[in-house]
């Protein structure tokens, strides 16, 4: 896996991919040595050499260079399921914390990031602690002399992080320039630092809770949690986007571990003190005000707490006690109306991307502009704006099916049911229930779905209706996967080039059907379209 890394780390520079470099080749040329090594005399990304309106890579250079990324990523995948398969019973936890810190220095050291977020970190954080600026209504166009607005994408757009990692983020960039680092490339080797320390708290995290939740501590039940644990740890997808890409949902899936190992800490007692509670509030106010998205899983805390003894003190206490965590954080940026203003730029609140809905509206609007009728616009057409507010109606319609049920039929009595819960509905929220999509969100489900292949080793199947069962953990393994390749339909050519005949159709718009139907290649198919399959064992859903 280490070596299949460096390769990634020598591909990722290459022109063809055309993606953006953030540790520049001038202070630090000896991170190109594999690249030069493997590549020789073959052309960099113009932004390593600090050139930015360099012409864009040929067709035959383009298309190359994205399958030769794509062999890449096959590679390391194909690393990741034998370590997965062979390692589990001939290594133990300090092992795998070595190799994920050895992985994740790897990481770091790339050149280059397949998402302009990193930019967007800084600039507030520089914002906040140069500028005295509220990063909530402000715009990082207020600061275009300073470095980093040369390579921000979002420059009329207010932050659309919270508190929790403005306060983080501002806190370490305060830290840098008083140490006497001011340049952009330290900043951006702390954030993925960062990352690789929430990553490694996180397989901590993952271990003690999945220690609580085991009932049994057989030698078999041992290997099968240090399967799970490893698949975790070594995920190329997650260590990509910690210590590469350094997304922040990486901190706030340590929030919401955070969350669950205090409420594991007291189920053996089943009544829940009031710091116990307060502890949990704190843990996902923290998060919330880092990703507000995360107020989805609130509700399954309050259903599990709901199922105890003293359910109204306890809910109630949650509440109040998140609330005020959530207002302390707040009121320091708190600026009337005008923190609405994300919502009225941010492209999450109006487009589509990286979903099943991105690539219906994008091919009915070619069908239609090749049937001679007016083409829809690449963004804001009819079309995404129905298949939007469908994709968000549907989930939201599934959201409050699942509460209603979980409430009145199917109680969370246990921790590992509160658990399947928030993955599930995390999953069902990135599937379809926000169409701006990108794979970072999925950090989240991979982090909460380790706890239950590590505390139940007879999770192996998950009922589709009307499709069938999918084999678990091996759609999730396909799942990481598909996201982490689908950044190949981001390199310039699949991104820029249409598909023959399809008018207005780029080859990047069939992201959607392949990020998301690809784990379906783990369904078993329904019994009466399979046969001999009386030996399947019973489902079990998350």
């Amino acid at each position: 896996m280490e070596g299949a890394f460096l390769l990634l780390k020598a591909v990722l520079p290459l022109r063809g991919i055309w993606y953006s470099a953030v540790l520049h080749a001038t202070p630090a040329q000896w991170l190109l040595q594999p690249t030069q090594l493997l590549f020789p005399g073959r052309a960099l990304t113009p932004t390593l050499i600090g050139v930015y309106n360099a012409p864009p890579p040929g067709q035959l250079q383009g298309w190359l260079s994205t399958a030769l990324l794509l062999v890449v990523i096959s590679l390391l995948f194909l690393a990741y399921m034998l370590a997965i398969r062979f390692l589990p019973s001939l290594v133990s936890l300090p092992y795998i914390f070595a190799g994920t810190a050895l992985m994740g220095v790897t990481c770091m050291l790339i050149p280059v990031v397949s998402s302009a977020d990193i930019y967007s970190y800084i600039a507030y954080a520089r914002m906040q602690a140069f500028y005295h600026l509220n990063p909530l209504v402000s715009a990082p166009l207020l600061i275009k002399h300073d470095p980093i607005f040369l390579h921000v994408y979002w420059i009329n757009q207010p932050s659309a992080y919270g508190p929790t990692w403005l306060d983080l983020s501002s806190l370490l960039q305060w830290l840098c320039a008083s140490l006497g680092f001011q340049s952009i490339t330290v900043m951006v080797l702390t954030l993925r630092l960062l990352g690789l320390c929430a990553h490694l708290a996180s397989i901590l995290l993952v271990w003690q809770i999945s220690r609580h939740l085991l009932n049994r501590t057989s030698i078999h039940t041992n290997q099968w949690s240090t399967q799970a644990l490893l698949a975790f740890a070594w995920n190329p997808l997650l260590l990509f986007e910690a210590c590469t890409n350094a997304h922040n949902d990486t901190v706030m899936l340590f929030f919401i571990l955070l969350a669950v190992w205090f409420l594991v800490q007291q189920q053996a007692h089943n009544v829940y003190p009031l710091w116990s509670i307060a502890c949990m509030a704190v843990m996902l106010a923290l998060a919330t005000c880092l990703k507000i998205n995360v107020v989805l899983l609130l509700p399954g805390f309050l259903l599990f707490l709901w199922t105890k003894p003293r359910r109204i003190y306890t809910t109630i206490s949650l509440l109040i006690a998140y609330g005020a965590a959530i207002l302390l954080l707040y009121v320091p940026y708190w600026d009337g109306r005008s923190m609405l203003t994300i919502l009225h730029v941010n492209p999450g609140t109006y487009r589509n991307i990286n979903t099943l809905v991105d690539f219906l509206c994008h091919f009915y609007n070619s069908i239609v502009a090749r049937l001679g009728f007016p083409a829809g616009g690449e963004i804001g057409s009819p079309a995404e704006q129905i298949t939007r507010l469908a994709s968000i109606g549907l989930f939201a319609a599934a959201y409050i099916a699942s509460c209603w049920h979980t409430l009145l039929r199917k109680p969370l009595l246990t921790p590992l049911q509160l658990i399947r819960w928030l993955a599930g509905i995390w999953l069902l929220y990135c599937a379809i229930g926000t169409p701006w999509f990108w794979p970072w969100y999925l950090v989240t489900f991979f982090g909460l779905y380790a706890l239950i292949e590590a505390s139940e080793e007879e999770a192996t199947k998950l009922k589709l209706p009307f499709l069938g069962e999918l084999r678990l953990p091996l759609a999730v393994r396909l799942l990481t996967f598909s996201m982490l390749s689908l950044y190949c339909f981001y390199t310039y050519v699949p991104f820029a080039t249409m598909v023959p005949k399809l008018p207005h159709f780029r080859w990047a718009h069939l992201r959607g059907l392949w990020a998301w139907l690809l784990p379906l290649l783990a369904l078993k198919p329904l019994p009466f379209l399979a046969k001999n399959d009386e030996n399947s064992s019973n489902p079990c859903d998350l």
